[in-house]
């Protein structure tokens, strides 16, 4: 069962909490129109029970079972939202799990609050994903009908109904990206995740945030013929293992 954060920006998130028994604490941030009921979310967070470590999932604002519609929503909302339930839901230090987009907002997390963040895990890392959008992938009717209308939706593999696309998400981006960056002073350990047949988002992204990196506990993992959702039985054991290995060294 899911509860209700009511945030100070006037959004109600749903998240799920597990207190633990940690003095570091782990929260998964979702992709781009995923949610907590998403298979490596659920999977992090019985394997936090099992092994009595806090564990915190949520749903974006325009996500899942939390509040607002979707079209008036944008990177820096969850960006804001992120921030809202490691402030009032969390009770320790974090490490944050990102997937696709959730990387992109974990990494900006971590840069404005180092202190409150111990690791960083990136899986199938998306950061600055509007800018390729935009310039790479949205033909010119498009981008016209996302300028005047507001709003697209384009197909999607993941989803039935397609994946809404406004102009206020890509003006967001623009103001959230990170790639421009000469380098990302990062003060935490990180470990980035990528599968090496991903379709949606190249692996060399994940090389490029690793080589852009100051901190130099730092290290990139490909999976053979791993696709974006890095989701099966050997995908979740790898994660698994990964995020066991990160967490065990902060305690020593």
């Amino acid at each position: 069962m899911h509860k209700i954060l009511y945030t100070k920006h006037k959004r109600k998130i749903a998240y799920k909490h597990y207190t633990g028994k940690s003095s570091i604490g782990i929260t998964f941030l979702s992709g781009f129109n995923s949610d907590m009921n998403g298979s490596k979310a659920n999977y992090i967070f019985d394997w936090c029970i099992k092994n009595k470590i806090e564990c915190t999932l949520f749903d974006y604002s325009g996500h899942g079972k939390s509040s607002e519609d979707f079209k008036n929503c944008d990177i820096s909302s969850w960006i804001e939202d992120t921030v809202d339930i490691l402030n009032e839901i969390t009770l320790n230090p974090q490490i944050l799990i990102g997937s696709s987009m959730g990387s992109w907002l974990a990494i900006k997390v971590a840069l404005l609050y180092p202190s409150d963040i111990k690791g960083l895990i990136t899986i199938a890392a998306a950061p600055d994903f509007t800018k390729t959008l935009w310039e790479k992938e949205l033909s010119l009717k498009q981008k016209d009908i996302i300028t005047n209308k507001g709003f697209i939706t384009i197909p999607s593999p993941y989803n039935s109904n397609g994946y809404i696309i406004t102009k206020k998400l890509i003006k967001s981006g623009r103001k959230n990206f990170i790639l421009r960056k000469t380098d990302l002073k990062l003060t935490c350990p990180i470990r980035l995740i990528h599968g090496e047949s991903d379709q949606e988002v190249n692996w060399i992204n994940s090389l490029n945030i690793l080589k852009k990196l100051t901190e130099t506990d730092a290290e990139l993992t490909i999976i053979k013929n791993g696709d974006h959702r890095l989701s099966n039985e050997n995908n979740l054991k790898k994660l698994s293992e990964v995020v066991y290995n990160l967490f065990k060294n902060l305690k020593t």
